[in-house]
């Protein structure tokens, strides 16, 4: 039976556990709140972010990698000949010194298509990120649906 401090405890490991599986860092970039969309069969998902440039100088994020999906990409959704579209980012997306970018529906966010299995909520699947001066850096994307992200950010 567990008293009130021992279900406190508990509560805060698993937060602590949580964030810790939702953040990594490496060199002057650090991620957080890393978490993927849930899909739909034959459908493809998304992964979201945040990217912080501690640093004093610029970096590029190159690629994305991960072993679930045949195509993995940086993506921006953004208004083309007055048509909202999602752009692949093939140069890569910079991270300016002192800064962070938002991964977000909506704007950048990393795409997974070809999925090899539809992506289940609580479901968490692995991405390398590749950065030009920071290198890669493996993250946890936990899954998630649109709508419990809102209600979590």
């Amino acid at each position: 039976m567990f008293t009130q401090f021992s279900k406190a405890a508990v509560v805060a490991l698993l937060v602590v556990i949580n964030s810790v599986a939702m953040s990594a860092e490496a060199g002057a970039i650090k991620i957080s709140d890393a978490w993927a969309r849930n899909s739909a069969p034959g459908a493809p998902s998304a992964g979201f972010l945040m990217v912080k440039n501690q640093g004093d100088t610029d970096d590029t994020l190159l690629s994305v990698e991960g072993d679930f999906a045949k195509k993995l990409e940086l993506h921006r959704t953004m208004e083309v000949d007055g048509v909202m579209k999602m752009v692949h980012q093939a140069e890569g997306i910079v991270i300016p010194a002192g800064a962070m970018v938002s991964f977000k529906p909506g704007g950048y966010h990393l795409m997974f298509m070809g999925l090899t299995k539809n992506f289940e909520v609580d479901e968490v699947y692995e991405v390398d990120l590749v950065f030009e001066k920071a290198g890669r850096i493996r993250v946890e994307l936990p899954v998630k649906t649109m709508a419990m992200d809102t209600m979590t950010h």
